[in-house]
C-alpha cells in the first residue's frame, strides 16, 4: 500500500482508539456524546475502508474509470443527471483508452460491439440487473421480471398479439388513428404548425389503448388546436423520476406508504408514478367491465389468469413503451428526412410513385408499404439514428457461462454488472462507416445492407429484446407513408432542433417538433 494511505489509516485508526478509550472511562453524564462521537467516527471509517477496498483490492480495480465511479454507486447517476450519459462516457472511453469503463463499484460499461451479442444472446442472455429494473416499479411484467422463466411464460402469452401475424390485425386500428390524425392536421395547416412530437404520442398511445384495452382515450382529439394531452403531462413527469427512483430505492418504497401529499412535498414528479397506475389500473377495469367489443384481439384476453396486480404492472408498462418509444423514432426520423431536401425528395416520390392514397386503403396495407424500398429504408434509419432508448440496458455475468467473458484480454469476473448501448451501437464507425452519427437511408439499399440489422439494437436483442418491435415497425411504417404522401412539410423559419435527454426513453425538449403542413393533391 502506498505509504500516504498507511499514514491516512494509522491516524484514523489512532483517533478511533482513543475514542473508544474515552468511552470506557467517561461517566454517564458525559457518556452519550462520545457514544455519538464514536458512532460517527465508525462510519467515516467504515467508508474509507471501503473507498480503500474498491480502489485498490476489488475485483474490478484493474479496470480503468474515474476515481469516482469505483468508490460510489451514487456517481453514474450525477452523469446521468446532465441529460445524456452515453455522450459523456464515449469521452471517458476516450479518455482511458478502453472498451471496459469502470462506472460503478461492481459495473462495467463495455463498447465493444462484438460483445452485444454475447451479453444480451438468444440462448444464455446475461440475467437483468435487479436494482436498475426495479426502479421501473413495475415488478413481473414482460419488461422487468428478473427470473428467466416466469420471463418466458409471460411472454408466451403475449406473443400471439405481438407476433407480425398478431400485428395484421392490429392493422385497422393503426389506420384509423393515422386518418384522425391527418384530418386534424388538416384542419390546422393554414393557421397552426404542429407539434408532432406530442401528436405522434397521442397517437401511439391511442394505438396501444385500443390494441391493449379496447378503449379510446380520445387524447388526438383533446385539445382543439393543440396535441397536448394530461396523460403526456403525467407521463413526462414519471419519466422524469425514473432516475431519482433508481439512484433512492427508498423513495420507491415509500411510494406504497406515506400519502401522496407528503410525496407531493418532496418531489411533485414521484406522485405522477402513482396517478399512472392508477390511470393503468382504470383501463384494466374498463376491460374487464366491458370485455372485448372490438373485431380485433385485445391483450389481456390472454392474462385473465393473473394476479390482479400483476396485470396492473402489465397494463403500466404496455402503456408507457407502446406510447414513447415509436414517438420518438418518428420525430426523429421526420426531423431528419425534412431537414435534408434530397431524402425528403426520394421518400415523396417514392410514396407517389406506389400509389399510396388513404382512399384506397388496399395500396397502403402495410405489406403493401413494406414493398416500397426507400420507405424501409427510411424506417430503419429513423430507427438507428433515433435510439428511442439510448441507454445502458445492465446485466449481470452469470457464474454458470461455461466460459470466461473477455473484454480487451481481461476476464470479466462472474457476478460483475454490465451494459451495453443502443448509442454505442448505432454510432459505432467500425460497423456503419464513418458517416455513422448521419442520416442515410441509402446504407440500407446497398448490397449486403443485411447484416447491418445484426448491430440494429433499437429493441435490444435475444431472448429479452422488446416484445413490441413489430407494433413500433407498422406504426411508423403507416404514419410516414401517410403524411410524406399527402403533405408537403416544412420545418419553421427559426427552428432549432430540439434538445434530446435520456429519460430511459429519449425526451424531446419544448416545443417539441412544430412542423409547417401543407396538403398536396393526389398525383
Amino acid at each position: 500500500m502506498p505509504q500516504a494511505v498507511q499514514l491516512t489509516w494509522t491516524d484514523m485508526a489512532s483517533m478511533y482508539k482513543h475514542l473508544m478509550e474515552q468511552v470506557a472511562e467517561a461517566p454517564a453524564s458525559k457518556g452519550l456524546g462520545i457514544i455519538c462521537t464514536a458512532a460517527v467516527a465508525t462510519l467515516i471509517i467504515v467508508a474509507f475502508v471501503k473507498r480503500l477496498y474498491h480502489r485498490n483490492w476489488h475485483p474490478l480495480s484493474r479496470f480503468r474509470g474515474p476515481p469516482e465511479a469505483a468508490s460510489s454507486r451514487h456517481w453514474i447517476y450525477r452523469v446521468t443527471d446532465r441529460g445524456f450519459p452515453e455522450e459523456d462516457l464515449e469521452e471517458l472511453h476516450k479518455k482511458y483508452q478502453t472498451q471496459a469503463l469502470r462506472i460503478g463499484p461492481n459495473e462495467l460499461h463495455i463498447t465493444d460491439v462484438h460483445k452485444y451479442k454475447v451479453i444480451y444472446s438468444q440462448s444464455k442472455p446475461f440475467p437483468k440487473h435487479a436494482e436498475f429494473y426495479e426502479a421501473f416499479n413495475t415488478p413481473h411484467t414482460v419488461f422487468t421480471e428478473i427470473d428467466a422463466g416466469m420471463h418466458k411464460e409471460r411472454r408466451r402469452l403475449l406473443n400471439p398479439f405481438f407476433s407480425r401475424a398478431g400485428v395484421f390485425k392490429l392493422e385497422p386500428i393503426i389506420h384509423e388513428k393515422a386518418e384522425i390524425l391527418m384530418n386534424k392536421i388538416r384542419r390546422l395547416e393554414n393557421s397552426h404548425t404542429v407539434n408532432v412530437y406530442d401528436a405522434f404520442r397521442c397517437l401511439t398511445t391511442e394505438v396501444i389503448m385500443e390494441f391493449a384495452f379496447a378503449k379510446s382515450a380520445n387524447m388526438l382529439e383533446e385539445s382543439e388546436t393543440t396535441f397536448q394531452s394530461w396523460f403526456l403531462v403525467a407521463f413526462d413527469a414519471v419519466a422524469r423520476s425514473i432516475w431519482k427512483m433508481q439512484e433512492w430505492p427508498i423513495a420507491r418504497k415509500a411510494l406504497g406508504v406515506v400519502p401522496m401529499n407528503v410525496i407531493g412535498l418532496v418531489d411533485p414528479n414521484i406522485v405522477n408514478v402513482l396517478k399512472m397506475l392508477k390511470f393503468a389500473e382504470s383501463c384494466l377495469e374498463h376491460y374487464e367491465v366491458r370485455g372485448n367489443t372490438t373485431t380485433h384481439p385485445v391483450v389481456f384476453e390472454n392474462l385473465s389468469s393473473l394476479p390482479h396486480d400483476y396485470k396492473v404492472t402489465e397494463a403500466l408498462d404496455i402503456l408507457i413503451a407502446g406510447a414513447d418509444t415509436t414517438a420518438s423514432t418518428l420525430t426523429a426520423g421526420f426531423m431528419h428526412i425534412i431537414s435534408n431536401p434530397t431524402i425528403y425528395s426520394k421518400l415523396a416520390d417514392a410514396l407517389r410513385a406506389a400509389n399510396i392514397s388513404v382512399d384506397d386503403p388496399p395500396a397502403a396495407q402495410l405489406q403493401e408499404l413494406e414493398k416500397i424500398p426507400y420507405l424501409t429504408a427510411c424506417v430503419k434509419e429513423s430507427l438507428r439514428i433515433a435510439m428511442p432508448v439510448p441507454g445502458r440496458l445492465p446485466r449481470v455475468v452469470p457464474h454458470n457461462l461455461g466460459e470466461p467473458f473477455v473484454v480487451e484480454g481481461q476476464v470479466i469476473p462472474p457476478g460483475t454488472i454490465v451494459s451495453m448501448s443502443a448509442y454505442t451501437m448505432h454510432t459505432s464507425e467500425e460497423v456503419w462507416g464513418p458517416d455513422a452519427r448521419a442520416f442515410n437511408p441509402d446504407r440500407w439499399l446497398q448490397p449486403g445492407a443485411k447484416s447491418l440489422e445484426q448491430y440494429l439494437c433499437t429493441f435490444s436483442k435475444g431472448a429479452r429484446m422488446c416484445i413490441g418491435q413489430n407494433v413500433a415497425y407498422a406504426e411508423v411504417t403507416i404514419v410516414m407513408a401517410y403524411l410524406f404522401r399527402n403533405f408537403d412539410i416544412r420545418l419553421p423559419p427559426d427552428f432549432r432542433p430540439p434538445e434530446r435527454k435520456d429519460l430511459f426513453t429519449m425526451e424531446y425538449s419544448k416545443p417539441g417538433l412544430p412542423l409547417k403542413f401543407s396538403s398536396v393533391e393526389a398525383r
